[in-house]
């Protein structure tokens, strides 16, 4: 029995309504675990000339009264260096900083000699910084997904345009919701990765738009198998595309180092989701806008 896509789509339709649904629930209650970008805070990369437990580092920062340190390997395990986030209050005051970095660099004086250890980059930023940055991230997603929406709008129909941006907002949400599940820090890192998500599904939705937009000029059928023709068409440059992503991305998640493997992880997760969307839930959307507009 040959598999149809459209016959498909219902289906799929109505779950991706769903996981929607459930996601902007499960974001909305929880809330994303932002980082010290968006929150205020320090960021810095200790090495030290010995063997060093992570633990040892925790509780020295814990009993300091910094008790939501995190602290993970920076780079391999063995060369014995770490990256360390703290957090910021948020009701910190501007006379209060100084004291809050001069306390950071005292429990490393108190608990390891001079000689021990060196700190090879250090950043903070302050409360007002990280909301300014939350703002722009924001207003970067927001602008980004306008302009979309007008660049498809002038390159095919309303209906495309709409179905597009529809197939945006689906990507944008459950990858965020997989990055909230997973837990994953919300950086600027972060957000570039899901900007990038979304021009990738953007793109892959216009492949097969455009293959649609030329179909309905040469063939005499109706949309529903028109549909059908071109998904099947534009599948074999779909899954090259994919495919040459993932070899990249997948070397990446676990060679590219602590830097670079949220951006790597958000990019598998969203290219997956973006190949899905383009495929089974653009198509469908455009599908019935079309038909409204026939009635």
């Amino acid at each position: 029995m040959k598999f149809s896509f459209f016959k498909s789509m219902k289906v799929t339709f109505i779950i991706s309504t769903l996981l929607i649904c459930f996601s902007l629930y499960s974001i909305n209650k929880s809330g994303f675990n932002y980082g010290i970008e968006f929150q205020g805070g320090t960021e810095m990369v200790l090495s030290f000339n010995s063997e060093t437990k992570i633990e040892k580092i925790r509780s020295d920062f814990y009993t300091a009264g910094f008790p939501n340190v995190t602290i993970q390997n920076y780079g391999s395990e063995t060369n014995n260096e770490f990256l360390l986030r703290i957090p910021i209050k948020n009701d910190i005051k501007n006379m209060q900083i100084l004291d809050y970095k001069k306390n950071l660099t005292n429990v490393l004086d108190e608990n390891f000699s001079a000689n021990s250890y060196s700190i090879k980059r250090i950043d903070f930023i302050g409360p007002k910084v990280g909301k300014e940055l939350v703002k722009n991230g924001i207003y970067s997603i927001i602008f980004g997904s306008i302009a979309i929406l007008i660049y498809v709008f002038f390159r095919f129909s309303f209906s495309f345009a709409i179905a597009a941006v529809f197939a945006l907002f689906h990507d944008f949400i459950l990858t965020s919701l997989l990055v909230n599940i997973l837990n994953i820090e919300i950086t600027l890192t972060t957000i570039a990765a899901i900007l990038t998500v979304i021009g990738y599904s953007v793109n892959d939705t216009i492949v097969i738009f455009d293959r649609v937009r030329e179909n309905l000029k040469i063939l005499n059928l109706p949309l529903n198998q028109i549909i059908e023709t071109s998904i099947v068409q534009t599948l074999s440059r779909t899954i090259l595309t994919v495919m040459t992503v993932l070899i990249v991305l997948v070397p990446l998640y676990f060679l590219g180092g602590v830097e670079i493997e949220d951006f790597a992880l958000i990019m598998i997760l969203g290219v997956g989701i973006g190949t899905y969307s383009s495929i089974l839930y653009a198509p469908y959307i455009m599908y019935f806008l079309n038909k409204r507009r026939s009635r």
